[in-house]
């Protein structure tokens, strides 16, 4: 089970790293042109890596679902873009950061996973961390931003991730994990260029040539994000594994700082101590286990 951990962790790091990068790429050109570059460049990791990985064969319900989380997380990376560049990011980030919640959810009433009293508690400790980091606004404006446009899409795309994202432990079991990422990015592509190819057919190119290291890093650190949230899924529960890999806002937040220069309140550091301390509880308690 101590593989678990480490997987969901690469995971939390990469998917970290995957939304500082989409962050960065809507200040400088359009988000949704970035979403596309980004997928395209992603689907062609996967054929590279294929080869080399692709061992199972493909059965039709876990195929159908496995392309489905795709255009699932798809139809969701757009918005969760045009939020990062319209909100406020740490906040937008955090708030789609909840989606393990709706994962473990979906894991339980889906899945049938069984919970332990003692991951149940690490789990909510860790949920608190990753609200209590989004509090990180002015007593004047909190409010205002916790409810505007921005903020809004980022919790549809927390529910929309949280079910696809949920929905991967079926074909990651069923047909492979290798399979399952590279069904859900076929997806997420296939999706892409339906809704933006038209539009951006006549920037791609430029775009793509002009600031490639957003996309190019995106799309690395989203298929490494999901291979090892995939592996981990065939190794353990998705309602223990999304909790780790899924409270990478806490990092985020920290990304952020940096980045953005946008300062952190003792609230928000709080709530960015509570997450270690939950991901390293509920570490040691799956580690035991």
């Amino acid at each position: 089970m101590i593989l678990v951990v480490i997987l969901a962790l690469v995971a939390h790091v990469s998917y970290a790293l995957n939304d500082m990068s989409g962050a960065l790429a809507t200040r400088k050109f359009d988000g949704k042109l970035m979403s596309l570059m980004s997928w395209l460049l992603g689907m062609a990791v996967y054929v590279l890596l294929a080869p080399f990985l692709w061992n199972h064969s493909l059965y039709l319900w876990p195929t159908i679902v496995g392309l489905m989380t795709g255009a699932i997380l798809g139809t969701a990376f757009p918005i969760f873009l045009k939020a990062l560049k319209e909100g406020n990011p740490t906040l937008v980030g955090v708030i789609a950061g909840t989606f393990p919640l709706w994962v473990v959810i979906f894991s339980v009433l889906v899945y049938k996973e069984v919970l332990s009293g003692a991951e149940l508690a690490a789990i909510a400790v860790i949920t608190l961390g990753i609200v209590l980091s989004a509090l990180h606004l002015s007593r004047k404006t909190r409010l205002h931003n916790l409810f505007s446009k921005s903020t809004l899409m980022a919790l549809l795309v927390s529910v929309m991730w949280g079910i696809g994202f949920g929905s991967l432990s079926y074909p990651s079991n069923e047909i492979g994990w290798f399979e399952a990422s590279m069904l859900s990015s076929t997806g997420g592509t296939v999706i892409s260029m339906a809704w933006l190819y038209p539009q951006y057919r006549g920037r791609l190119k430029v775009s793509l040539k002009k600031f490639y290291i957003y996309p190019v890093a995106n799309a690395i650190t989203g298929v490494a994000g999901v291979l090892a949230y995939t592996l981990a899924l065939t190794k353990g529960n998705s309602s223990i594994v999304a909790p780790i890999a899924g409270s990478y806002s806490g990092l985020f937040a920290v990304l952020s700082y940096f980045a953005f220069k946008e300062k952190l309140t003792r609230i928000q550091v709080g709530g960015v101590i509570i997450i270690i301390i939950g991901i390293i509880s509920l570490s040691a308690i799956v580690a035991r286990s």
